[in-house]
Parts: structure tokens; C-alpha cells; sequence
């Protein structure tokens, strides 16, 4: 038989979840800050691109099942993209667009060996590792300036946890998780477009 998930929730939780997220995750920037304690790029001041509008396109599908467990997470990576993109990036132009596009922004479910034996007994192993991948590129249009420029970034980090972990501590491992994604994004993805899109900022 094939084993579950260890980060599913039982089904009130779950459900009481959804519904604190549907209230966390709204449209509007200020609300976006909701997304999770120490989750939020507002402080570091946003790029002004010379363009018109921007647009988030997350072209990551989660497969929902094991071994991957993003879609099962409090705050996804895919949310923080969209958080750093209200909080980072401005329109500031008349013409053009830039796009977003979420390549992965995954977390894969990994069970480690465990010590058999009477030695098991005795001893407290890690028994999840957790890996974390985030691919973002910002693709700029401005025909009217004859300008088109593209900036990429993938970052990676992983975590594990305890045999005996609880639930509140597996979940804060998992947020610790995503928030470390979305500080090397921030730091990555910041350079990358100051470098490749350097045309398109207004300063």
C-alpha cells in the first residue's frame, strides 16, 4: 500500500485552514502581507519597471499527490512569488508589460532510514527531509522602445524533521522552509533584473 503524505492534515483542520487562507490570501497587496509571519518584502522598496502593467503566470502544476506536498502547506512557494511581486516590482510606464512566470515552486516528501534494531529503541531519527525549489523568470516587453529582456533565478533549500515531531512543529519547518526559498529569491531575483533589465527601470 503506498504511504501517505506525513504533512496531511486531518480533514476539520484542513478545513479550518482553507478557510483562514481564503481570508489571508486576497487580491490586494496589503492583505497579501498576510501570507505568514516574517513573510514580506514591502521593507526592501520596490523596482519601477517602465512598463504598463505586470502579470504573474504560474505555469507550476502541482501534481497533488506523494511525494510531492507543496499544495498541503500553509504558504506555498508559488504564494510567495506572487507576494514578492506585489511588494518588489511597480508599473511605472505607459506601454508595455512584464511577465512573470513561475517555472517550479515545488516541495518534494522524502523518507529517510530509520535505525533498526534494539539501537532504534534508543535513538531519535530524522525521518523527512523536505526539498524546496523555486525557478522564477521575468520576461520584459516594451516594442514601442524596441526593448525585450528576460531575468531568471532558481533557488533551492531543503529541511528535515524528527520522527517524533508534532504538527505545529512539522508546519513551522515547512514555513521556515518557504520563507528561506523566498529570502534567496528576493536577494537572486533582485540582482538578476538590476543586471538584465537595467533598460527597463526607472530610477
Amino acid at each position: 500500500m503506498m504511504r501517505q503524505p506525513s504533512l496531511r492534515l486531518p480533514l476539520l483542520p484542513a478545513l479550518l485552514l482553507a478557510l483562514l487562507l481564503a481570508v489571508a490570501l486576497p487580491s490586494g497587496p496589503a492583505a497579501a502581507q498576510q501570507t505568514g509571519p516574517g513573510l514580506s518584502f514591502a521593507e526592501k522598496g520596490a523596482i519601477t519597471l517602465d512598463v504598463a502593467e505586470i502579470e504573474v503566470v504560474n505555469e507550476y502544476v502541482p501534481p497533488l499527490k506523494e511525494p510531492n506536498v507543496e499544495h498541503l502547506l500553509p504558504v506555498t512557494p508559488a504564494d510567495t512569488v506572487r507576494l514578492w511581486v506585489q511588494d518588489r516590482l511597480k508599473a511605472g510606464g505607459g506601454s508595455g508589460r512584464a511577465r512573470v512566470v513561475i517555472r517550479d515552486a515545488s516541495v518534494v516528501e522524502a523518507e529517510l532510514e530509520r535505525t533498526t534494531g534494539i539501537r532504534g529503541w534508543f535513538t531519535k531519527d530524522q525521518s523527512e527531509r523536505y526539498e524546496g525549489k523555486l525557478a522564477v523568470e521575468v520576461l520584459v516587453e516594451r516594442p514601442a522602445q524596441g526593448f525585450s529582456g528576460a531575468a531568471s533565478v532558481a533557488v533551492a533549500r531543503s529541511t528535515t524533521v524528527a520522527e517524533d515531531v508534532s504538527l505545529a512543529e512539522r508546519e513551522k519547518a515547512m514555513l521556515d522552509l518557504v520563507r528561506a526559498m523566498a529570502a534567496d529569491l528576493d536577494a537572486q531575483l533582485d540582482a538578476a533584473i538590476r543586471a538584465n533589465l537595467f533598460p527597463a527601470i526607472i530610477l
